[in-house]
């Protein structure tokens, strides 16, 4: 990858401070850490328990933190992760492709380890050094995709690179050498007039198949959604948060892993700039189903087919993620304060060790 410049001029400059702001608003907000402290603590303490069922250990955690690392420290703090006498986190790897940004979490996180480019990048490019690397430190427990940015960003195919680096890591775990279960945390902006149209339109066709085909489906979605083109219009943070879902973990279940999720929300941000949009996030835990199945403590032989039980785990998620009430933490009644001050706190112990 070319390397990062630095600002060119005072206008770049001024762009990047006012994105940082608005980055530290959102990363610092008593809504976000919400997500932190209900979604990712509860999906991360249910994964470390299956982890210790295999080995006593903590944590491998792989992230696209911001700049303050916040989940980082928190997970560590919540004994999720190691840590290593405030040298760094050592079963921690996180990218950035921003070079001010990255010289800050290096600073803020130590040793942890790092790779200096987007999450695509390492994922995709595998003739690369830097990609070859990643590829090395895998697998990982968790990949917490925090991705600032849509999923089908206009200008990029409706397959976008986004997209496919997270079927081609999916895939990836599902070879030989990986088959473990691990969690995927995705976080997308909902931004209908930033999102190739060719995409949506893919997603959209893709729910109105289903619907015609399968009565449960029907019945199910519509009636706790309205028709897809009402949904699309209106409420297009949540028409993501039942295609996305399904869309991902179908691939899950392609490459072997019995899917579920969990975890579904959304919150509204203002923008100075633009219009108000949404942040979707939701959790898919991927587990595989190996040729003999744990009962007991004991190994015993499966005697129902593998890609059965990874369809039914699979119709069982959609079911699920459909037929839920998407939840807004925006008007989600909760202590603010309290979680805003838990994030100070939780700086100022990093920041003052």
């Amino acid at each position: 990858m070319d390397a990062h410049q630095k600002y060119k001029t005072t206008n770049d400059r001024r762009i990047s401070e006012e994105k940082q702001s608005e980055h530290e608003r959102d990363y610092t907000d008593p809504v976000k850490h919400y997500v932190r402290r209900n979604v990712w603590v509860p999906a991360a303490s249910d994964r470390l328990r299956k982890v210790k069922e295999r080995e006593q250990r903590r944590l491998d955690y792989f992230t696209l933190c911001a700049e303050k690392a916040i989940d980082v420290h928190y997970f560590y703090m919540q004994n999720l992760i190691e840590g290593n006498d405030g040298r760094g986190y050592p079963t921690v790897v996180y990218c950035e492709r921003d070079a001010v940004h990255y010289e800050n979490l290096a600073a803020n996180l130590g040793r942890t380890r790092g790779f200096f480019a987007d999450f695509e990048y390492l994922v995709l490019n595998r003739n690369k050094q830097i990609s070859k690397d990643f590829y090395l430190a895998l697998p990982f427990d968790i990949y917490n995709l925090d991705f600032t940015g849509v999923c089908f960003p206009k200008g990029e195919p409706p397959f976008s690179r986004t997209l496919e680096a997270i079927i081609t890591l999916i895939t990836e775990l599902g070879q030989p050498g990986y088959r473990r279960g691990f969690d995927i945390f995705f976080t997308f902006r909902a931004q209908r007039s930033a999102e190739n149209e060719t995409a949506v339109t893919q997603l959209r066709e893709n729910l109105d198949d289903n619907i015609r085909q399968y009565q449960w489906y029907n019945d199910l979605f519509i009636g706790r959604h309205g028709n897809v083109a009402g949904l699309l219009r209106t409420r297009y943070h949540e028409f993501l948060l039942c295609s996305l879902p399904k869309l991902i973990g179908g691939f899950g279940k392609t490459a072997g892993f019995q899917v579920t999720c969990p975890y579904s929300l959304y919150y509204p941000r203002p923008n100075p700039q633009n219009p108000v949009y949404y942040i979707v996030s939701f959790v898919l835990k991927f587990d595989w189903v190996g040729v003999d199945m744990p009962i007991f403590g004991r190994r015993v032989r499966q005697q129902v087919p593998l890609q059965d039980i990874v369809t039914c785990s699979y119709l069982q998620m959609i079911r699920e993620n459909i037929g839920r009430d998407i939840q807004n933490v925006g008007t989600t009644k909760f202590p603010r304060q309290t979680y805003r001050d838990e994030v100070t706190n939780l700086l100022d112990a990093v920041n003052n060790p």
